[in-house]
């Protein structure tokens, strides 16, 4: 004679919720596993990879990497040699616009590398016969979603045209096509000498975009990214570059945006303000966004905890359905949180 199962309290049941990342961990969803080919893919042609780039972008030349902390070196190394080949070898400090945020590993170990805040008067009057660059993110993730305004971006476009200095953007925190533009840069009209993209926001290698002037100081010889890397890399370039995306994903950015904004005014208890743009949202809160993040987890849905801003950064094919119950799982979190206050 069978035994009655044990029964088990409310406490102990966990819903049952499809996961939905939403932390920019990746760019483009996995897809679900396929059969086997019966015939290996062919080998991915790195250059055809990045023709994609330069094709989509304001590049002649562009260069993929296995990391952001390899192609940052490779921008120094490159902005250097290209300087010295045109007669001024002395060119040779970078100064930073990092905002709050440390500077990268592999520039703090350079004594030629300087950190300078966001403020044009400050950075003209540093400039001298030793500089060689400026090197901005125009995304930063932070301390939140900082977009660094296009006036400011211009005033450096015209300072380093200027002086002769090269201007670099990294793009890593915006992700391809995040903001609902191919780079973020694009919203502003200002164009850089050198781009880096890729890594930051799940791309799993780097790549480093050029205008033809500052591409003949790049190394004679480049670290090789991975296959499996370029695989990826190639189906992130092709859904950012499809036809119609910038459109789509702008609609879908509105979307979120107005879930995200209609309970920004409904609690404002609980929340001060909205950030971001595209699929770059983000909810200021009015004190840790640690708590909301991790009941979020519970419920099925990984976001990204950026001090006092909840950030949702979703995969650039994700659907109206899949915003939609992200915004339902956000308003029953508030929701509980409202009763347990109450």
């Amino acid at each position: 004679m069978s035994q009655p199962e044990p029964e088990r309290s409310e406490d102990s049941v966990t819903p049952d919720f499809a996961p939905l990342d939403f932390s920019g961990a990746c760019l483009v969803a996995t897809p679900e596993p396929a059969l086997a080919p019966a015939e290996p893919a062919p080998a991915l042609d790195p250059a055809a990879v990045a023709d994609l780039l330069v094709a989509h972008s304001f590049g002649d030349t562009a260069v993929l990497l296995p990391s952001a902390a390899t192609a940052r070196r490779v921008i120094l190394d490159t902005i250097r040699t290209q300087h010295r080949i045109a007669g001024r070898p002395k060119r040779r400090e970078l100064l930073v616009c990092a905002g709050d945020a440390p500077l990268p590993p592999e520039f703090s170990g350079d004594a030629e590398v300087s950190r300078m805040p966001d403020e044009i008067g400050a950075l003209r009057a540093v400039i001298g016969p030793k500089t060689a660059g400026l090197f901005v993110a125009p995304v930063r993730l932070a301390a939140g979603i900082e977009m660094l305004p296009g006036s400011f971006l211009a005033e450096l476009r015209e300072t380093a045209d200027e002086y002769g200095l090269a201007l670099v953007f990294d793009e890593t925190d915006a992700g391809l096509g995040r903001t609902g533009m191919a780079f973020a840069h694009e919203w502003t009209g200002v164009t850089p000498d050198l781009m880096l993209v890729g890594e930051g926001a799940g791309l799993p290698l780097a790549a480093l975009v050029l205008t033809a002037k500052w591409a003949r100081g790049l190394p004679a010889s480049l670290p090789v990214a991975g296959e499996e890397a370029l695989a990826t890399a190639a189906q992130v370039l092709e859904t950012a570059f499809a036809a119609g995306f910038e459109g789509r994903v702008q609609g879908l950015g509105w979307l979120l945006e107005d879930r995200l904004a209609t309970l920004r005014y409904q609690r404002a208890d609980l929340f001060s303000g909205l950030v971001g743009t595209g699929l770059m949202q983000g909810l200021v809160c009015t004190g840790p966004a640690e708590a909301l993040a991790e009941q979020l987890e519970q419920r099925g849905v990984t976001v990204r905890d950026l001090g006092a801003v909840l950030a949702f950064l979703p995969p650039l094919d994700v659907t109206e359905a899949e915003i939609a119950a992200v915004a339902d799982r956000l308003d029953e979190v508030v929701a509980g949180m409202a009763h347990e206050q109450a």
